[in-house]
């Protein structure tokens, strides 16, 4: 992605006021995105650079004073300048998070935006900052990446905001739509809620459409629309089911996308068997939190083992996850997608572990806004293991990410079963991890856990 350049390294070298900062902590050292750790790596022989899981490190001068480690004090140059952070390439514009939205701030410190204001130049790097920020990959990037940001809005006499936007402010809008229309009818799949939605958002353009007081969800795509869930109300009349699929034929020409995904197995009862086909797509495993939690009897002896090692052979943190923790847990799921990658040669499972991985950056930083109710586990002082889940309905809580480093033995028992063991969990019977993706070996995973149920889910064709 190429960052527009407003400065020129003749302005950086003359002004010798960027990479240098005052106090230990460095507040505005610029922060690292996983993938600016990763472009850096590869071209430096350590990581002594690396102060934290998103900071460069800071060297000391002379009293408060510190510069970045990348810098070359004599000439002031930058001995990585060809592989600098976002945030470097950025300047003097500063990208923020704030509570709602993202904003672009003009760092009022730097000399050269007085020179350009003077020169008139100033509107035209506007505008060109401004543009830049409106393409659609750029926007998801500052997504996926959201958690690396700071509140830049904490130091207003510094800055001078020229952009503010949030790229999801049409799906945020129909949050409370859905969820009343949600809870109408009792859910029991993982994927009937606005969270599971949301985590798609950039594969499909939603659009809601209400019928006789139904709210239908459509999936837009390049291929065409379908339904992504069976009109949401108390029931679902057969002629709001007849009028969803003669608009979806209408916009696919009668193409075989044509369809309504994530229908429940009690649901099939709404539908004519004269006119329409179901396929099953899969199952999600439930089970009981209470048994999970305490993993006593037979039945669980070999997990329970899995436990008790972990909890003997390391010493760990079990605690709840901060937005400081985002680099490490996509770190984390970099390596275990690609361990997964190796023992699947299936071209579809690959691109399905590069989709999820756009996911679980995205609801990493969207967590809090989201109400997820996020896990770490920290193993000598690292991050083994994140779990993040939401409340389906009362009784049933939905583990939506669960990610554990397979070196660490153990993790991926432990957090299970430690999250169903949390208070936050407590008030929950049910514990509903999703399905098993059609992967084998995940799916002998999830039985050896003994769900107490299997809940199908299906799509809905019609027939001819």
């Amino acid at each position: 992605m190429q960052t527009p350049q407003i400065l020129t390294s003749q302005q950086c070298l003359s002004c010798r006021g960027c990479c240098l900062f005052h106090g230990p902590s460095g507040d505005w050292a610029p922060r690292l995105m996983p993938e600016d750790i990763q472009a850096l790596i590869q071209v430096t022989a350590d990581t002594s650079w690396l102060q934290s899981c998103d900071r460069i490190a800071l060297k000391c001068r002379v009293g408060d004073a510190r510069a970045c480690a990348f810098l070359n004090e004599p000439d002031h140059h930058c001995r990585m300048y060809a592989h600098r952070p976002f945030e470097c390439r950025l300047y003097p514009f500063l990208l923020s998070r704030e509570k709602n939205a993202f904003k672009v701030y003009a760092h009022l410190s730097c000399p050269a935006i007085a020179e350009f204001k003077r020169s008139g130049v100033w509107d035209q790097h506007l505008a060109t900052i401004r543009a830049f920020f409106e393409k659609k990959d750029v926007r998801f990037m500052v997504e996926c990446g959201a958690a690396c940001y700071p509140d830049y809005a904490l130091s207003p006499d510094e800055v001078e905001e020229v952009l503010s936007f949030d790229p999801a402010e049409e799906l945020w809008a129909m949050r409370p739509l859905l969820e009343r229309a949600l809870s109408l009818r009792p859910q029991v799949l993982s994927g009937r809620a606005f969270v599971n939605m949301f985590a798609w958002k950039d594969f499909f353009e939603f659009r809601l459409e209400e019928l006789d007081g139904h709210v239908c969800v459509f999936a837009d795509q390049s291929a065409g629309t379908f339904m992504y869930w069976p009109p949401l109300g108390r029931d679902i009349p057969s002629d709001v089911i007849d009028r969803c699929f003669e608009r979806m034929s209408a916009r696919n020409r009668g193409g075989s996308l044509t369809r309504i995904e994530n229908v429940a197995e009690e649901e099939l009862k709404y539908f004519d068997p004269l006119k329409y086909r179901f396929e099953r797509r899969g199952q999600e495993y439930v089970y009981a939190r209470a048994a999970i939690a305490a993993l006593t009897g037979n039945t669980y002896k070999s997990r329970r083992g899995e436990v008790n090692a972990f909890e003997s052979r390391y010493a760990y943190v079990f605690r709840p996850y901060e937005d400081a923790d985002f680099n490490a847990c996509a770190d984390l799921f970099d390596r275990w997608s690609a361990g997964r990658a190796g023992k699947h040669q299936d071209d579809m499972y690959r691109h399905m572990l590069a989709e999820n991985r756009m996911v679980h950056r995205l609801l990493l930083s969207y967590a809090v806004r989201l109400g997820l109710t996020g896990r770490v586990v920290v193993v000598d002082g690292k991050i083994a293991a994140y779990t993040f889940g939401y409340a389906l309905n009362a009784d049933v809580f939905c583990v939506l990410l669960e990610v554990a480093d397979v070196t660490v033995k153990g993790a991926p028992s432990f957090i299970f079963s430690r999250l169903c063991d949390d208070e936050a969990l407590a008030g929950y019977t049910w514990v509903n991890v999703m399905d098993d993706f059609d992967a084998s070996d995940l799916a002998r995973t999830k039985m050896s856990w003994r769900p107490a149920r299997l809940e199908s889910f299906y799509a809905v064709m019609r027939k001819g």
